[in-house]
């Protein structure tokens, strides 16, 4: 019994020591640390290496971060093998330490945050001034300007030095006199004379430019044009019941020029008048005449005040019949404005001085005043107004007769 004992106690002993030591080894293969076992991989040993030399990567991520407190994650070693975390306050001011946004290198991140440009999106170019701080940038091109400011407007790309050919130009370089009795217009005046009463004067024409060398701006009207021009002004006596009284026929072909302040015009015209036949059948006694009149023009004008006008023309006909004479002469003033007002408009007046040799260089005097509208997209005009024209009359079929008229009319120039 003795010796079963001992032996049992022997074996139990055995056991004891045999488990002590299979702990002791495991100890020594263990870290002395307070983490749990990891099995080792094939590559742990790889990983856990450090490089002999840093790579390009590394070292240009080491000089960016750096930091008189040490980087708390240490490149190349894993996170639970690091150093212990820092407080939570360690990174005040990181912000601080951090490169700008702008920065391609260590080169640029060095700059203070003074010294950087501050660049408008107007500017015309941006790119020179500011990549030539830093020789990194030296090759790159500039960069353009902002496409908000791109435009294709010909008004914004030409201004006035721009001249070219312009085919059916919307506006004149030479517009028709407003108080012109001969012009050719779009027109309708009531007006009353103390002789023959009420008559109504219409006009069916219009002068339209056909073809420009000159500024390609619509707002900027110089250079050299060629117009024509046409119009048919006949008389109704509102007396009798709107008979045709006569009828002057007008067709003509412009040349005008304008510079700045300046304008003038050589023209041909054709003018011949034709008595209505209702006045015929009231005075059977009228001898009808052949009024003829072709005629060149040297006209000019001059601008003081871009709303003013000064202007004068001679004109010489070369063949004439039914009384007309040669020469004639026409001169005056009138004041229109050119800004577009839309809706509300604008005040206007004209007076006009029309000598002819055919009647000893008498003539008449035509004077208007009234409100006007301008076109938003041109410079089509439109007057209402009152009207007195006193002298020789406008309707070359009774050339030689004296009329006072007054009234009411409206006018579309082109």
């Amino acid at each position: 019994m003795r010796l079963f004992y001992s032996s049992s106690i022997q074996t139990m002993m055995l056991v004891v020591l045999s488990f002590c030591a299979a702990q002791t080894e495991l100890q020594a293969q263990q870290p002395n640390s307070s983490k749990p076992f990891l099995a080792p991989s094939p590559h742990a040993i790889q990983q856990r290496r450090p490089p002999a030399h840093p790579t390009q990567a590394q070292t240009f991520l080491e000089n960016q971060y750096a930091a008189p407190s040490g980087n708390p994650v240490q490149l190349g070693v894993p996170l639970h093998e690091s150093a212990p975390v820092r407080s939570a306050d360690w990174n005040r001011g990181i912000a601080d330490r951090l490169p700008p946004i702008y920065a391609q290198n260590s080169i640029s991140s060095g700059k203070s945050v003074t010294q950087i440009r501050q660049v408008q999106a107007t500017d015309t170019l941006y790119g020179p001034d500011l990549l030539a701080e830093d020789p990194d940038f030296s090759t790159l091109e500039t960069i353009p300007e902002p496409q908000s400011t791109y435009t294709d407007s010909i008004e914004q790309l030409c201004q006035e030095n721009c001249w070219g050919w312009t085919l059916l130009p919307t506006d004149l370089l030479y517009t028709s006199y407003l108080a012109g009795p001969k012009e050719p217009r779009l027109a309708m005046a009531v007006l009353h004379e103390k002789d023959i009463g009420w008559q109504l004067e219409l006009e069916a024409g219009a002068r339209v430019g056909i073809l420009r060398y000159g500024s390609l701006n619509d707002d900027v009207l110089e250079g050299w044009q060629l117009d024509l021009e046409g119009a048919g002004p006949p008389r109704l006596n509102l007396e009798e019941e709107f008979d045709v009284e006569a009828t002057d026929y007008r067709v003509g072909v412009p040349l005008t020029w304008r510079r700045g302040a300046y304008q003038a015009k050589l023209a041909y015209y054709h003018t011949s008048s034709h008595a209505g036949d209702e006045y015929m059948v009231r005075n059977p006694s009228f001898q009808r005449i052949n009024y003829v009149r072709d005629a060149f023009v040297l006209g000019g004008g001059y601008f003081p005040d871009p709303d003013l006008r000064l202007y004068a023309e001679l004109g010489y006909a070369f063949n004439v019949d039914g009384g007309a004479q040669p020469w004639e002469l026409q001169f005056g003033a009138e004041f229109s404005p050119v800004e577009h007002n839309g809706f509300q408009g604008a005040p206007f007046w004209a007076v006009n001085a029309y000598l002819r040799e055919e009647v000893n260089w008498g003539g008449n005097v035509s004077m208007m005043v009234g409100w006007q509208w301008r076109g938003d997209r041109n410079n089509h005009l439109f007057r209402v107004g009152l009207q007195y024209i006193d002298g020789k009359t406008i309707q070359y079929q009774f050339y030689n007769n004296s009329e006072q008229f007054f009234g009411f009319g409206t006018w579309y120039d082109f």
